[in-house]
């Protein structure tokens, strides 16, 4: 059983709050601080934060490089290991400016919790990621079916992440109010939508497909109209379950909760792509979908711009930084097509 510092838990705690309150974080964000101060705390077996060392640091982070994930007994990936030195580093440096640490803990010293540079920008780098193509997500969505009124649902969640890139965390807080079809939008308020940062912004539906736009307003037509839904209602709401005649519990409807986690809708998306044949992709990957989409619609700076804050990006560099690496055969493609062209000059 790990041993606790008394010392340690209270200047912790001061870390957090100085988090919420000054930094303005997430509560997932403090989480995750909170989560890898916890490892280095177990590390640490009792010892005060101030017992600071740099052979100390570089035990911990071997200690942290062979680790193994609980869940699947696996290594942990080097990209988990550099966020939680991410995290200690931005501790140890606010430690190196309170009262009772200033004297144990230095700026230089606290940068021992960097992580190895090769290893930094190989998480950073600009890879090609395998993502779902715009004719794979058209085929998955035709396939779906819509018997019964988890099918529609699930299907209509699918449909509005092709039409509009949200992340599965904002498209859970949906709600009819923030819904605008007849002018082709979706309001993402920040003040009741769990968008990144908190933004607000308006989404304009992306040029997906008709079947696309049709199977999301169906969907709200039924919610309106069968299961009088009004405007503070989620658009994807849970299912009601409730004890059969086997004892066993049973869907039997929807409630008029939105999903409390997006473990629930990831699962949803994951097993459409599974089922059709192809990889259980992660609704995050869709991002990368709609920068490919792109490529069919933007010729110009501004509309790429466009496209862009559609996404909800204040810079157009950061869509591409981000979603819109080129596969490598696609690349090979245009520069053996530009050398042609060269060449017929």
């Amino acid at each position: 059983m790990p041993k606790h510092n008394s010392n340690n838990l209270r200047i912790k705690r001061k870390y957090l709050v100085w988090l919420k309150e000054a930094k303005g974080l997430s509560e997932k964000s403090i989480d995750k601080a909170a989560s890898s101060i916890s490892t280095y705390e177990a590390f640490l077996d009792g010892k005060d934060f101030r017992a600071f060392h740099a052979e100390l640091v570089r035990g911990f982070k071997r200690h942290l490089s062979s680790r193994k994930n609980e869940r699947t007994g696996a290594k942990i990936s080097q990209a988990s290991v550099n966020g939680v030195l991410r995290d200690l580093k931005a501790f140890f440096l606010f430690l190196a400016d309170q009262s009772g640490y200033k004297s144990k803990i230095t700026y230089s010293e606290a940068a021992y919790f960097s992580t190895e540079r090769k290893s930094e920008l190989a998480a950073r780098g600009g890879c090609w990621k395998p993502h779902p193509s715009p004719q794979q997500a058209r085929h998955v969505l035709d396939q779906m079916p819509a018997d019964t009124v988890f099918q529609r649902r699930d299907r209509a969640f699918l449909a509005f992440l092709f039409l509009t890139g949200s992340r599965e965390g904002a498209a859970i807080t949906i709600r009819l109010q923030h819904m605008d079809l007849s002018a082709g939008c979706v309001h993402f308020d920040g003040k009741t939508v769990n968008t990144k940062f908190g933004k607000s912004f308006t989404t304009s539906i992306f040029p997906f497909g008709s079947n696309a736009e049709q199977i999301l307003r169906d969907w709200i037509d039924e919610l309106q109209n069968q299961h009088l839904f009004g405007k503070s209602d989620p658009l994807f709401p849970k299912t009601k379950v409730s004890p059969g005649a086997d004892c066993r519990f049973t869907a039997i409807g929807i409630t008029r909760e939105p999903w409390a986690s997006p473990s629930t809708a990831a699962k949803i998306f994951k097993s459409a792509f599974a089922d059709n044949g192809f990889p259980p992709f992660s609704p995050h990957l869709v991002r990368d979908m709609i920068i490919e989409l792109a490529s069919d619609f933007c010729r110009t700076p501004e509309e790429f711009k466009a496209w862009s804050q559609n996404m909800g990006h204040e810079d157009v560099l950061m869509s591409f930084r981000a979603y819109g690496s080129v596969a490598t055969g696609r690349q090979m493609e245009l520069i053996t097509r530009f050398r042609e062209n060269r060449s017929a000059v």
